[in-house]
């Protein structure tokens, strides 16, 4: 299968059953299980898994039409995080169900978390809070990324409390409390050349998220200044609002831009190594969250008062531009990282880790580690 294919595929599914009476549903708290057991049912959640799980063992590349159009239909389900789950189980030799959601926690949200390794025969435990876990009360599995490898944890076992939230989308956004709730799967996950794969792989999806939802964003645009008329012709005549929506235009090619390269920098199921991920990741998290500033302001200041009622769809597409542009690290947070490493690479290693687009050695320390307990220690 191929990502004209996939993508075929997806905009039909997604197009047909993404309406504003379910948007408005799942954001009053309903939870769309028909549409999601369709997706499920069309192997959508488990495209990069392995064929012995039920995957297609495709690139993270190929799915890329997937995760843009979770973001150009705004569809309301946690598709881009179950495919990200499921990648990383399958890729440790786990077989989860093809319906399950699984929420993430990566980067800054696991930074108060502490491993207690368990004694001979017993699980490892997990201590903490999570912030802002999207989709964590209608989750099966909780994957977190530890300081060597993943922990999944059964979302609704011993020691899991989910205080429900929303973000800026009114989509679930809820805080995890685990009190040494257990691992029920270590996931010793090997790739060479990145430190923290769950954050870079999250980061990459949701920046071509937010792609998709930035380009919807630009073709209601386009389509409104065609549509309306002031002083007897379209106001896209307007020279200053065909500015505008170049400018747009340009933020909308940029973030495509940066969000192909990440997914196709990580590596597919069968690889090991892949020295570019988490450069390429957090370029792309940087330059999309940072086209959502510009390109969301234009896209309103073209519709005027109209794009902000709740019976127009721009609505729906800003405010997940503005919660995704948060979701899996801030670009405030990812530029700080690549500063980070980079300073501590040296001058001298700037221009040869910039241009092969790969991270210095040794900026794994930029990344939040978190700090880990055994039995009978503080």
């Amino acid at each position: 299968m191929n990502d004209d294919m996939i993508r075929q595929t997806v905009q039909r599914l997604l197009s047909n059953e993404v309406t504003r009476e379910r948007l408005t549903a799942v954001e009053a708290g309903a939870f769309a299980d028909d549409l999601w057991r369709t997706i499920a049912d069309a192997g959508m959640t488990k495209i990069l898994c392995r064929e012995a799980h039920g995957g297609i063992e495709a690139s993270w590349a190929v799915a890329m039409p997937l995760f843009h159009q979770v973001g150009y239909t705004q569809a309301p389900v946690p598709l881009a995080q179950a495919v990200v789950g499921q990648y990383f189980a399958s890729r440790c030799g786990i077989d989860l169900p093809a319906e399950s959601v699984v929420a993430l926690a990566a980067g800054m949200q696991t930074r108060g978390l502490a491993l207690e390794r368990g004694a001979r025969g017993s699980p490892s435990t997990l201590t903490g809070r999570i912030s802002a876990m999207k989709w964590a009360r209608h989750a099966q599995w909780l994957l977190v990324e530890l300081a060597d490898g993943l922990g999944l944890v059964d979302a609704r076992g011993p020691g899991v409390e989910v205080a429900q939230g929303v973000d800026a989308a009114s989509l679930p956004a809820d805080a995890v409390v685990l009190s040494q709730a257990p691992v029920a799967h270590l996931l010793p996950v090997r790739i060479e050349g990145v430190a923290q794969p769950l954050e870079a792989a999250y980061a990459a999806v949701v920046a071509a998220q937010l792609t998709g939802a930035l380009e919807y964003a630009l073709d209601l645009a386009v389509q409104y200044v065609k549509d309306r008329v002031q002083f007897g012709k379209p106001i896209g005549r307007n020279q200053a609002i065909q500015q505008q929506l170049a400018v747009l235009a340009g933020e909308v090619a940029c973030s495509h831009a940066a969000s192909a390269t990440a997914l196709r920098d990580l590596p597919a199921i069968a690889h090991s190594e892949a020295a570019r991920a988490e450069f390429s990741a957090a370029v792309a998290k940087v330059t999309a969250s940072d086209a959502v500033k510009t390109g969301a302001s234009i896209a309103h200041q073209v519709h005027g008062a109209i794009g902000f009622t709740h019976e127009y769809p721009l609505n729906f597409a800003t405010r997940r531009l503005w919660a995704w542009r948060a979701e899996a690290g801030s670009s405030a947070e990812w530029a700080e990282r690549l500063g980070r490493a980079f300073i501590q690479g040296g001058s001298e290693a700037f221009w040869a880790h910039l241009t092969a687009r790969t991270l210095p050695a040794g900026s794994a320390a930029a990344n939040p580690i978190q700090p880990e307990r055994t039995p009978g220690h503080a």
